[in-house]
Parts: structure tokens; sequence; C-alpha cells
């Protein structure tokens, strides 16, 4: 690949500016080379046909159900997550067609991984280490090793962005990738990270565009899932937010993606969601948040995943989903019982302090003030007088279960 760089030249004697490339014919034949001609297509070729509307589907060819599918995804998850190994592990179970996450593989085969940021070495090492964790048979064991493929570019200029004269182009990678595995395509192409593959984070949103454009054109050329994992942004990693926009950068890229996955590490002083109780969580062992807000060939609202693990083994399990309104109503139970424990340890709490106990209570400052006016709709709390020793600025009432009026 031939590394472009742009440099702004001085302006010659007669004033004329050299970076004004309108009436440079080589600026105009470079244009005409590298911007493909694009000829809309006439009113009639792009009438439907019977056959056509007979054989379209809803969905591109679905790799895990439920969960990948042939078109462009993104992982994003803050550094230290575990991602890359959790990368290998998932491979594994998609070159062997084991049930991932509960998923039914529907269509196994191997999977490329491109990694620009992890040696070739260090991924197969991993690899040997999880084989051993699944404790697999020497034929599993076989057909892994020629199924989860890493291809490392570490130290390589692998751009499939490059800009050139100011525009962002697609470099010739992509279609090296189609050309290279096309007559034996692979089921699952994984890029790793985002960033070492663009061409200037300082126009995100043209730079993650062009990223989105050379994605596509490798699921065009290979019928497979090209994924992308991406790096939360620094407020994000610190809020552990889990939504769609929680990677860095503009927001062309979630957009542009059929598929986000999101992770987190957890804690048990975290607030917000906690683990199923069955998920047995130990000194030794991480714990992973594994949202999926959006995905855009399944069903919505799909329950989080929790993913623990011990050295390279993974044990999982889903969110038991609750009806809405009984989640709601026992987060008021809850938000009831600790008012009460704090109110019989002399503590007294007001609408503003209470939304501060987002770790004592495991929620969020909203599902608090939810659990509030919960509480007062349904007559179970009430406020009364502070204690005049506790009384300051706008601290005069505090709030009372009504069961315990008689305090």
């Amino acid at each position: 690949m031939v590394r472009i760089v742009h440099a702004d030249l001085p302006r010659s004697e007669k004033g004329n500016d050299p970076n004004d490339h309108r009436d440079d014919p080589g600026y105009l034949a470079r244009m005409r080379l590298i911007v493909p001609k694009l000829d809309p297509p006439s009113r009639e070729r792009l009438f439907i046909t019977d056959e056509e509307l007979g054989r379209a589907e809803l969905t591109p060819k679905c790799i895990v159900e439920n969960h990948l599918y042939a078109d462009l995804a993104q992982r994003v998850a803050p550094g230290g997550t575990g991602k890359t190994t959790l990368t290998i592990w998932e491979a594994i179970h998609i070159v062997l067609g084991i049930d991932l996450y509960g998923c039914k593989v529907v269509n196994p085969g191997w999977v490329l991984i491109i990694t620009a940021e992890d040696r070739r070495e260090r991924l197969v090492a991993r690899l040997r280490m999880i084989m051993d964790a699944m404790e697999l048979s020497p034929s599993q064991r076989l057909k892994v090793m020629r199924g989860v493929l890493p291809w490392d570019v570490t130290g390589e200029q692998a751009k499939l962005v490059q800009e050139m004269d100011g525009n962002l182009m697609l470099t010739k990678l992509p279609d090296q990738i189609i050309e290279t595995y096309a007559s034996d395509p692979p089921v699952l192409v994984e890029i790793d990270p985002l960033v070492s593959f663009g061409a200037a984070e300082q126009r995100v949103n043209d730079n993650e565009q062009a990223l989105v454009s050379a994605a596509r054109r490798i699921v065009n050329g290979l019928d497979c899932c090209v994924r992308f994992t991406h790096h939360t942004g620094k407020a994000n990693a610190r809020e552990k937010s889990i939504d769609q926009y929680s990677g860095r950068g503009g927001s062309a890229l979630p957009d542009g993606s059929r598929m986000t996955i999101v992770l987190q590490t957890w804690s048990p002083n975290d607030p917000g969601p906690k683990p199923p109780e069955t998920l047995e969580i130990t000194p030794t062992s991480s714990v992973t948040v594994y949202a999926r807000p959006k995905l855009s060939y399944c069903p919505p609202n799909l329950p989080l995943i929790w993913i623990k693990r011990e050295g390279y083994e993974f044990t999982w399990m889903t969110d038991i989903q609750r009806p809405p309104e009984m989640a709601k109503r026992e987060r008021a139970d809850q938000l009831a019982r600790f008012l009460r424990s704090e109110l019989n340890a002399e503590r007294y709490h007001t609408k503003n302090s209470v939304r501060e106990q987002t770790s004592a209570l495991g929620m969020s400052q909203r599902q608090i003030r939810e659990a509030v006016e919960e509480l007062f709709v349904a007559n179970r709390l009430m406020l009364r007088p502070m204690p005049e020793s506790l009384r300051h600025g706008r601290r005069t009432e505090y709030l009372c279960p009504m069961e315990d009026t008689y305090v």
C-alpha cells in the first residue's frame, strides 16, 4: 500500500496557491482514478420483478440466532475488559457450532481475526488456554486450529480508509480481503481495534462512515458478518453506560451498524443492574455485563448477559426478565425497607440525600426517584418534620415510610 503524505506548499512568486486543485490537471486525473464513476440506473431497471419480490428476505444470513448476522456489527468495551479473549472464546463456539449464550449457531464456519493490537503468538496462546479450559477433544481442537485464524497486522499500515487530497477514500484492503477469501469465505471477520484501521479521528463521523462503507463492501463480497472492536469513550467508561452510543467518537458507526454489543466490567459496589444470584462469584473471578442495545434483526429488549471469568474459563447467565411493573414495585419495596432501616439507625433522608444512595440501593438515581414517586402515589411514604437538631437550610423534612409514622 502507498503511504499518502499531505503537505501544504508555499505560494509561488506570482502569488498562485499550489494547494488550490481546481485547475490542476494532475489532481483531476487522480480524482477520476480514485473516485469510481457511478451511473444511476434507469427507472425501468429499478422495477421490482415477481421473482425478486418472492425471494426477498427480511434478514441477511443468520450466523448465530438472535445474535450475529451477515452484516456490520460493533463490539464496544473499555480497555481491560478482556474483549479479545472473549472474541476467541466466542469464535470457538461459532467454528464448532456450539450454542453461544443459549443461541443456536445456525451457520457455523471459520472466523478471521484481523488484529492490529495483539501479536499472533499471544492470541494463539490464549486460544490454547481456552481450549484446555473447555476440555475439547482432539478432533475439536484440530477443527478450532483450522477455523479460528488470527492475521497479525501489528506495526503495519493496514488501513481500510485513507485520506487523499482532503478526501477519505477506501484503500485496496477491502477488495484484497474479498479476493483472497472469496472461494472459502469466513462467516465472521473480526477487526480489532477500529482505531487502527481508520484514516483520521479529527474528522470523526466522516472517518466512521468511510469505515462503515469499507465493512459493507466486505459483507457484500463475502456474505459474512464484519465486526469492529471499538473502545468506549472515557466518560462512558467511568459511567459504565451500555447504550448503543457508548463507543468513543461520533454517531456514524453506531447508526450504521446493524448489531451493537457493549461490554462493561461489574463490581459489587456498582449501582444499577446486579447479576443473578445463581452466578456464583468468587474473589478470583471477574464479571462482565454483556449488553445488546441494538440488534436490528432480533426481538427488542433482549436481557443482559452476565459473564463470569475464572482464568480462561467462562460461565454465563442471562438476566431473569420480569414485567416492568413488577420490577418497579420491587424497587419501591426495597426503598421502603432501606428508609425504615435508616430511621432505626437515626439517619434521616430527604429526597435529595436518598438519590445519592445508588451504591447502597443498587439503583440508578432515576430508579430511586421513580421509587420515591411510587411510594408517594401508593400512600406508603410521607414527609415529616426533621428533628430540630438536624434542621438546616432547606433540610426541614425527611422521608418517612407510612408504617413508621410513629417515629
